[in-house]
């Protein structure tokens, strides 16, 4: 927030105090006469800074049609009163708390945190509605598309059907879970981090395509972001969902050496795409099993011939191994990549002795879902306290996909 503003705002402020404060001197005989245009008045003016400020005209700690705030009844004007005061206070507190944020993204991050704690889930709810009608119809109609292919992630959307999860699993994420959010912004070691973060709660909110563009990153390959991942001839890495060896390709390029490197994939014909592309390079073990916090049966939904197989927790009729990295891998691990569409708190639970004891780098996709962008980096903490977390983001879809967790212990960043 630029000095002007805060200053026009501070301004609107005094006028709503002085217009409280003459309310209370008139007479009874004046505030019957002039009553009606003052509180229409204060209505249009506190409207104005809440959205501003909170981006909605009603907010939790001030009702303007409450017959109270109207003072309707006996000793109403008192009441009224008393919540414009109370009302004073708080947006008060809201606009310092925004005008001292460091930078522009952390005032949007605040302000959004704020509108979470202030607005009610329903309010936020139609506001979040209303952005995406504000959409090119072509825009709705490719993010609807979208959203129902992925609908085992985030909920559907189909505006034809009145069909709205994917708005009300998101305002809902948001209410349960603004602490962790704050926990996890404050958590993140860099702007770049923090700049993800914040751009992919705008997108939830506004789908606004320009958030999802804002926060790709170009420089380096999906995973291996050589600010922050180090790699020798003794790494050990294990590629969770190695799909047709891209990534482990990826690694190869990128670094050109490795001691051994471990392949999982649940999917068969991915399994033997994947062979055919890494052959010829050494101490590669190729896995046909699932990651997870039990050894066992698991089963996979999806076809044959998809790079999106999961995970199931019901029978398919298709079987797979299942395996805790802690069993399936004795040697020490210096790499872990996930990206299992939506079992990577599992994997996580099933890895917990390698990370506690060997601190690998950690490569973690997190948005198979609402929480893993903040529940997967509190499991890691829990674990191990000194990894550093940072996110980035590799994607362009029509909703924030591709976000990276990166977590490194301290000893392995160059500073």
């Amino acid at each position: 927030m630029t000095r002007k503003v805060y200053m026009q705002i501070e301004e609107m402020l005094e006028l709503v105090r002085k217009a409280v404060e003459y309310m209370q001197d008139l007479s009874e005989e004046e505030y019957n006469r002039m009553s009606c245009g003052l509180k229409e008045d204060l209505k249009y003016t506190i409207e104005t800074i809440n959205i501003e400020l909170l981006g909605s005209p009603e907010v939790c700690f001030y009702r303007p049609d409450d017959p109270e705030a109207q003072g309707e009844e006996t000793g109403g004007r008192e009441r009224a009163a008393v919540q414009y005061i109370c009302w004073l206070d708080k947006i008060t507190q809201v606009l310092k708390k925004q005008y001292h944020a460091k930078n522009i993204w952390e005032e949007r991050f605040v302000r959004l945190m704020d509108r979470v704690q202030y607005v009610d889930t329903d309010m936020m709810t139609e506001e979040v509605k209303a952005s995406l009608m504000r959409r090119e119809k072509a825009d709705i109609d490719s993010l609807c598309a979208y959203y129902q292919r992925f609908h085992y992630m985030w909920g559907t959307l189909d505006v034809a059907k009145d069909q709205y999860d994917v708005i009300i699993n998101r305002v809902t994420a948001l209410k349960e879970h603004r602490e962790d959010f704050i926990w996890l912004y404050d958590q993140l070691e860099d702007e770049r981090s923090r700049l993800v973060l914040v751009n992919m709660l705008y997108n939830w909110v506004t789908f606004d395509f320009n958030y999802i563009i804002r926060m790709k990153e170009a420089n380096f390959t999906d995973y291996f972001d050589l600010d922050l991942v180090r790699c020798d001839e003794e790494e050990v890495l294990v590629d969770l969902g190695a799909w047709a060896g891209d990534s482990t390709l990826d690694y190869i390029q990128t670094y050109g050496k490795y001691k051994k490197i471990y392949c999982y994939e649940i999917n068969g014909s991915s399994m033997e795409a994947m062979k055919k592309n890494l052959d010829g390079y050494p101490d590669i073990e190729f896995r046909n099993k699932g990651a997870g916090n039990k050894n066992g049966t698991g089963y996979i939904a999806g076809s044959s011939d998809s790079c999106c197989s999961k995970l199931a927790d019901y029978d398919t009729g298709k079987a797979i191994e299942l395996v805790r990295l802690d069993d399936d891998i004795n040697e020490k691990v210096t790499l872990i990549k996930m990206d299992i569409e939506g079992a990577e708190q599992d994997a996580l639970l099933g890895a917990a002795r390698h990370i506690r004891e060997e601190k690998p780098k950690l490569l973690i996709s997190v948005y198979h879902n609402n929480e893993d962008i903040w529940k997967i980096p509190r499991m890691i903490k829990d674990m191990a306290v000194d990894y550093q977390l940072y996110l980035r983001s590799n994607g362009s879809q029509w909703g924030p996909a591709e976000i990276l967790l990166i977590a490194v212990a301290e000893n392995q960043i160059d500073r």
